[in-house]
């Protein structure tokens, strides 16, 4: 059956698009329950990290099921519809998408909205949306310009080529290519990192990051100068430091 499946590791939350009959195509339910996953991680202090896979060897996922979509073409243009895509890059957990084969229209929009990006090396991204007729939305125009030179984007977006995963890590798409079958491991692997340092400097980190790319540098500026003197009088702030000075381990709250 078609599903989001979840799972803990320690202090960091794997959820797999599970729906491998349609290459892991989302069904309008699963959109929602990934959406109610993603919530209810951002909500649990416990969850330091969030990592998004797709289950089996052929996809991440291929997209929105199109099946649905001809029932129903509003969901298509829907803003609300397609949230649950988006949130990964709204919320304040870090976000990992370890990509294991096609990530397609919604699934390109779904890792475009990680923080992070593994690719197996049988992976690619398309954009198909001009091929059949649809405008690519969900961050298509508006964010994969922020990762790759304009006219490479424009160029996917326009051709709805696949870009395979060594292309992807040569324009920044990808943070890193590993073997087929080792894009989970990697992701956790990095994961694993992240959780163990300060939660409130990592979202720090990414408010700010998202700060640049809405309103560029000089605002980045003025929120690093204030974030830093909040954070300063942190307990984390404390443990970090004396960690440091004492050689072992922090133990940050």
């Amino acid at each position: 059956m078609a599903n989001i499946v979840a799972r803990r590791d320690g202090p960091v939350l794997i959820l797999t698009i599970d729906n491998q009959l349609k290459r892991n195509a989302f069904s309008h339910a699963m959109t929602e329950r990934l959406g109610a996953l993603l919530k209810e991680a951002e909500s649990d202090p416990a969850v330091r990290c969030t990592v998004i896979t797709g289950a089996g060897e052929r996809a991440f996922s291929s997209g929105h099921d199109i099946g649905e979509m001809l029932a129903n073409r509003n969901n298509a243009s829907d803003a609300a519809a397609n949230e649950p895509f988006l949130l990964p890059r709204r919320m304040r957990t870090p976000t990992i998408a370890a990509i294991n084969g096609h990530a397609h229209a919604a699934g390109l929009i779904l890792a475009l909205a990680c923080d992070i990006r593994v690719c197996e090396a049988h992976s690619d991204f398309a954009a198909p949306g001009s091929c059949i007729g649809l405008l690519p939305i969900g961050g298509q125009i508006s964010a994969l310009p922020l990762a790759i030179p304009l006219g490479v984007a424009y160029e996917i977006l326009t051709t709805g080529r696949r870009v395979p995963a060594d292309e992807a890590l040569r324009i920044g798409l990808a943070n890193h290519v590993v073997p087929t079958g080792a894009g989970l491991a990697k992701a956790l692997e990095i994961a694993r990192v992240i959780a163990a340092n300060s939660a409130g400097v990592i979202a720090s980190i990414k408010t700010g990051l998202s700060i640049f790319a809405r309103e560029g540098a000089a605002a980045a500026e003025r929120y690093e100068w204030a974030e830093s003197s909040r954070l300063q009088g942190e307990s984390d702030a404390e443990e970090g430091m004396r960690a440091f000075l004492e050689k072992r381990p922090p133990n940050f709250a």
